[in-house]
């Protein structure tokens, strides 16, 4: 039976949720994009604050600049579409792992405009938050490994320090480096009462074993997160971080309340699940998100891939344009998930409690697109894709599963899936890697209206498409 993961949050937090803004390959503003969702138009979703014109720390470390390069870039090497960050063109303060106890304090003093480079090396961060961890409150400051080898920068808190990076200022960006164990949230974003925040960017970072979600995002109040981005990071729970998860299995790779406009793209996600209790998933907007934007992320071995919204009713976040007068709640308002790998075949989750619960996974999400996108598995899911409740309204297009779509309430359109489909035509599921091997064949399928996913997970477009993330 499924199980429900209830809305256990720390009391002292108001969670929020990832800003989707518009990706690379997504931005149209064609009238037949316009006429799906009027206001809420995830193909040009929110121009005043798209990620490729806005995520600019005051052009330090533009992530635009990397994006002008026609692909966006991927360090973790799924798909080439990730590049190397350019130089910083600001102040830059260099900082060395012997000065891991001042770092919280030059964190803190850090002007308008700085980027803080960290040398290669071992960063001790467990002198618990009050010492060590790291808070911004000043807009546009960069944190960013040096080397730009995120994997010889680590900060570690040991499970002692309940967050290690704390953003509560628009404009922050943390880029090429590694954060790991802990006790709550290495990356925690916040508006604060009264100040929404925008424009964060979390850029090629590896997170491994966090005590609860790796990156947490919320609102303060009337203080939201908006706007966002996490791209080309790689997100992991170990076996032995495994044992360090707490209160029924909670914990997820990206988990957003109550924002609008994050963007999700090019990242590595594995192994969040428990032996007993339910993970959260992967990549999770709820509580009344809106916009996000989901697109060429490899999700390997988690309980849960891609969610938007969770249970029946919840936090609602109050929208001026009232966009879809009439229901009752959202979990998620619009939005689209394209072009993303989710693979399950490990045998432990599989015995686990809860095992491979679903793929992608819709609650109360109105006005969600989901285009092609593959969920392949060894192993038996609850669904691969699944809707459920009343106030559901979701468009599935062009989605290609070895398993099963399932129906659980409210209206969805669905063309051009493919369900049933053999787990040995791809390239290696147990990896993630799911491209087709090219000893199967596919039948073409028609493009998604609005051209809402005109490129695969590869950034490719051939002559025609099939049904998935992979079109060969």
């Amino acid at each position: 039976m499924k199980q429900e993961l209830g809305t256990r949050v720390r009391s002292n937090l108001a969670i929020g949720c990832l800003i989707a803004a518009c990706g690379l390959w997504a931005c149209d503003d064609g009238a037949e994009t316009n006429n799906v969702n009027n206001v809420n138009n995830v193909n040009n979703v929110n121009n005043v604050n798209n990620v490729n014109n806005v995520n600019n720390v005051n052009n330090v470390n533009n992530v635009n600049n990397v994006n002008n390069v026609n692909n966006v870039n991927n360090l973790n090497n799924h798909n080439g579409f990730c590049l190397p960050m350019p130089a910083p063109d600001g102040p830059v303060v260099t900082v060395g792992p012997a000065q891991a106890g001042d770092l919280r304090r030059i964190v803190a003093e850090a002007p308008e405009g700085t980027t803080i480079a960290l040398q290669d090396g071992f960063y001790d961060l467990s002198g618990g938050d009050e010492a060590a961890r790291l808070s911004f409150h000043t807009p546009g400051v960069a944190l960013r490994g040096a080397s730009g080898v995120r994997e010889d920068v680590i900060l570690d808190g040991a499970y002692v320090t309940g967050e290690l990076v704390s953003i509560q200022a628009s404009r922050v960006m943390v880029a090429d480096l590694t954060l790991r164990r802990a006790y709550y949230h290495p990356i925690h974003v916040s508006g604060t009462p009264g100040n929404s925040i925008e424009n964060v960017v979390i850029y090629n970072v590896v997170i491994e074993d966090p005590g609860e979600q790796a990156i947490k995002v919320n609102a303060d109040g009337d203080g939201y997160a908006d706007h966002s981005a996490v791209r080309c990071s790689r997100i992991t729970l170990s076996d032995e971080g495994r044992g360090h998860i707490r209160n029924n299995c909670y914990t997820g790779g990206f988990d957003a309340h109550l924002a609008r406009g994050w963007e999700l793209s090019d990242n590595f996600i594995s192994g969040f699940w428990c032996e007993a209790g339910l993970s959260e998933h992967a990549i999770h907007a709820w509580s009344n998100c809106r916009d996000t934007l989901v697109e060429r992320n490899v999700i390997v071995d988690c309980a849960r891939g891609i969610g938007f919204g969770l249970g029946e009713t919840g936090a609602s976040r109050p929208w001026e344009d009232d966009p879809y007068p009439g229901i009752t709640y959202a979990g998620h308002l619009d939005g689209l998930i394209r072009a993303n790998f989710i693979a399950a075949s490990s045998a432990a989750l599989d015995a686990s409690d809860s095992g491979f619960d679903c793929g992608i996974c819709l609650e109360q999400a109105h006005g969600t697109w989901v285009a092609h996108n593959t969920v392949a598995a060894t192993i038996t899911p609850f669904s691969a894709i699944e809707w459920r409740w009343d106030d559901t309204l979701v468009f599935l297009y062009n989605n290609l599963v070895t398993h099963n779509l399932r129906d659980r309430g409210g209206v969805s359109t669905r063309e051009g899936n493919v369900e049933g489909f053999d787990a040995a035509c791809f390239t290696d599921l147990a990896a993630g890697d799911l491209h087709l091997d090219g000893a199967c064949v596919l039948a073409p399928v028609s493009e998604v209206p609005g051209s809402r996913a005109p490129q695969d997970i590869d950034g490719e477009t051939p002559a025609s498409r099939v049904a998935g993330a992979d079109w060969p």
